[in-house]
């Protein structure tokens, strides 16, 4: 899970002629939402809320990439979708605010089955609060709100994680005596499908070409050519629209007692 500054991506996404109608559209819809009868309001949202917010989804990867905020997968042949941290279902008044939309892919989204834990991951319209679990109903009240699931939009929560080498998240270490940041953890790497053994897979092996190609760089000549190769991969790696680029720069950590690899690391 990296963190997405959605102020700034929101300034970027609506900032030419085009976002500005993808901005107005979904204030239109939120007056139009706010207006209706309580039983009418979600029925409106079923009915308009995918033509609203899939064009803003459309500039958000074009920005970030075409991955998922949560899991940090990239999907090829399939489509991201606008998942709403706080559910639509409870928070309407949230349904067309663009600082609650999450670019997620099915298996955060979606209720999935998971093999690790042997039960369905994936958020839906789970939304656990950590006591008293009172859940807001407007702007002010969810201020006081404490979600369990980790939002990608704050810093604070993406630093609760860690990746151990067969590519399965953790709770940080700097955390380890945070008993509510390890609820929050556990929670969310099922709701969210974190841990899916797919996803592990994946960064178990990012972990062991992180590995190769340090130790490559270190068996190379000072003046080799293949260095600068070695070094842009790991650019690729770390950068921000990457797959698993949060893995990928935990791993290189273990290796900041290398000078170049401490000058990547502050590169990025």
């Amino acid at each position: 899970m990296r963190h997405v500054a959605i102020d700034e991506l929101c300034a970027i996404v609506f900032a030419d002629a085009d976002g500005q109608q993808c901005q107005e559209r979904l204030a239109t819809a939120h007056q139009t939402v706010t207006e209706k009868l309580a039983n009418e309001r979600q029925h409106y949202i079923s009915q308009n809320g995918s033509t609203k917010w899939s064009p803003v989804k459309t500039r958000m990867t074009a920005r970030l990439g075409n991955k998922c905020w949560y899991t940090e997968a990239e999907l090829v042949g399939a489509d991201l979708t606008i998942d709403h941290y706080r559910p639509k279902c409870d928070y309407w008044w949230l349904a067309f605010n663009v600082r609650n939309f999450r670019v997620a892919c099915p298996f955060a989204n979606s209720p999935k089955h998971n093999a690790e834990h042997g039960c369905a991951g994936g958020k839906g319209d789970e939304f656990p609060l950590l006591p008293p679990g009172i859940r807001g109903i407007d702007e002010e009240s969810i201020k006081l709100e404490k979600p369990v699931i980790l939002d990608p939009c704050k810093k604070e929560d993406c630093d609760l994680l860690a990746f151990q080498a067969d590519g399965r998240p953790i709770l940080h270490p700097l955390y380890a005596d945070d008993p509510i940041a390890k609820e929050r953890v556990e929670t969310s790497k099922i709701l969210l499908n974190i841990d899916h053994p797919d996803f592990n897979s994946k960064r178990e092996q990012l972990y062991h070409d992180i590995a190769d190609d340090v130790k490559t760089y270190e068996a190379l000549p000072e003046d080799s050519e293949q260095r600068a190769v070695i070094r842009n991969r790991m650019k690729r790696r770390l950068a921000a629209n990457a797959p698993f680029s949060t893995a990928a720069h935990y791993y290189l950590q273990v290796h900041r007692n290398l000078g170049w690899v401490e000058e990547l690391l502050k590169e990025v």
